[in-house]
């Protein structure tokens, strides 16, 4: 019976953390959107957590990690429970005095079934449309940055823009600048190191 009363608060927070992953997000970024030298970097999106961005193949076809996106659901259901279980409990015991119990589980169960039905068809629909269509590992440019350096730049709607926006406060140019001298630097002693074992023919 314990276990019982905290469906309905479980089921609405499911709801709205789903509808709120779906509808908000957080765009990332890393050090190679402030130096695309070696071609260009799209957009990193996922709340709390990273988890998808244009592939840059096809106009409606996004890298997306399924790991990470089940963690953040599971994340945000952590930090939204107590509360929503809080106002959940706080709206029963209030309508249990004016003996509107009935009615206000009513509400909750068909605010909690149309927002996670609601999130299904979207979540599907994106599927169709072939947004959630290449599942990977890791998202991150392989040889250009790393899962662990994106860094969040702006909290908005979900719009999934396809180009990167730089920021100067995580990656001052000056910096970058210095870094990128040495990847050439060391690129072009490599060269020059195998030219000297191989000379060419």
């Amino acid at each position: 019976m314990s276990m019982r009363k905290y469906i309905p608060a479980i089921l609405l927070t499911l709801g709205l953390v789903v509808w709120f992953q779906e509808v908000f997000t957080i765009e990332w970024t890393s050090g190679y959107c402030s130096n695309q030298a070696d071609g260009p970097a799209s957009a990193v999106y996922g709340m709390p957590l990273p988890f998808i961005r244009w592939s840059m193949v096809s106009s409606m076809e996004y890298l997306w990690m399924p790991a990470v996106f089940v963690l953040n659901i599971a994340l945000l259901f952590a930090i939204a429970f107590p509360f929503v279980s809080w106002v959940v409990s706080w709206s029963q015991l209030r309508a249990n005095r004016k003996g509107n119990v009935g009615f206000m589980r009513w509400i909750v169960s068909g605010m909690s079934s149309l927002l996670i039905l609601n999130s299904v068809i979207w979540t599907g629909f994106q599927i169709y449309m072939g947004i959630y269509k290449i599942p990977v590992s890791n998202i991150a440019m392989e040889n250009f940055e790393t899962y662990s350096q994106f860094r969040p730049v702006r909290f908005g709607l979900k719009t999934l823009r396809y180009d990167c926006t730089a920021s100067e406060f995580w990656f001052p140019k000056n910096k970058l600048a210095r870094k990128s001298r040495s990847i050439r630097l060391t690129r072009y002693k490599t060269t020059h190191s195998l030219t000297d074992v191989f000379p060419p023919v």
